[in-house]
């Protein structure tokens, strides 16, 4: 039987066996930790550990993410954006969350929203909460790994938000950080981006907003919708038609407003 190691220092009062768990957790770098991982790591039977790790979170030491899944107290607060990536794979931030990493709203926004190409449940721990959001794999690209954790780059978050622009506090939000976004994105990666995604309505809807933001919409017509499609895909069909995106503008569009 392997011996404990020393006590880990960041905490007191803790037994040689939760020494030994937490050392394990911090010398193999893991945010995340399931059951299965650490019987593999420490060779303890299953009573042990589960033993172990229920003494751990009754201390609050370690936080239960999800079935026979914990991570760090410490960790939920300074990495928690990590935390979320790692508990949910494959998976990577995007929608609010992300407009707002990236600067492009001052909302402060609490859920940490993640795509994923799984269905899977919302987490909640402490006061936290990760809401997933299943997409079909062929919509599962343009992220980066960044201080740890996976997130879309800024002109993927801007696609997915515009996909689905109740994510991001809807379609006027979306506008707005479309324009917020402005010079800091690469608006060819973008059109790119939206072509990748296969869907019309979104290219003909993006195509008349760029414009109107005085932004390059290269070669975004030749991809638009076939037939007329509403700007605003919640409102009501309403207002003047623009031909060359085949777009009914049922929103106006104040741009003094978001300059």
């Amino acid at each position: 039987m392997e011996k404990p190691k020393q006590p880990y220092k960041s905490y007191k009062g803790i037994s040689g066996n939760e020494s030994f768990l937490l050392n394990l957790v911090s010398e193999n770098a893991l945010v995340v930790f399931g059951v299965e991982e650490l019987r593999r790591l420490s060779g303890w039977k299953k009573t042990r550990l589960h033993n172990t790790l229920f003494s751990l979170k009754q201390k609050k030491i370690i936080v239960k993410i999800k079935r026979d899944t914990y991570a760090q107290g410490k960790d939920l607060t300074e990495k928690l954006f990590e935390v979320s990536t790692a508990a949910v794979i494959p998976s990577y931030i995007s929608f609010w969350t992300a407009l707002s990493f990236y600067g492009f709203t001052e909302q402060q926004i609490k859920p940490v929203q993640v795509v994923s190409t799984k269905q899977h449940p919302e987490l909640k721990f402490n006061s936290h909460t990760v809401e997933v959001t299943a997409v079909r794999p062929e919509k599962f690209y343009g992220y980066l790994r960044v201080n740890g954790f996976v997130i879309a780059e800024k002109e993927k978050a801007l696609v997915d938000s515009l996909h689905m622009p109740e994510k991001c506090g809807g379609f006027s939000e979306f506008v707005s950080c479309l324009k917020n976004a402005g010079g800091g994105i690469n608006l060819k990666k973008f059109r790119d981006y939206l072509i990748r995604f296969n869907n019309k309505s979104m290219i003909s809807r993006a195509g008349y907003l760029l414009e109107e933001l005085e932004l390059n919409p290269g070669n975004l017509q030749k991809y638009r919708a076939e037939n007329y499609v509403k700007l605003n895909p919640v409102k009501v069909q309403a207002g003047d038609y623009n031909r060359k995106w085949n777009i009914i503008i049922n929103q106006k569009i104040e741009i003094k407003e978001i300059r």
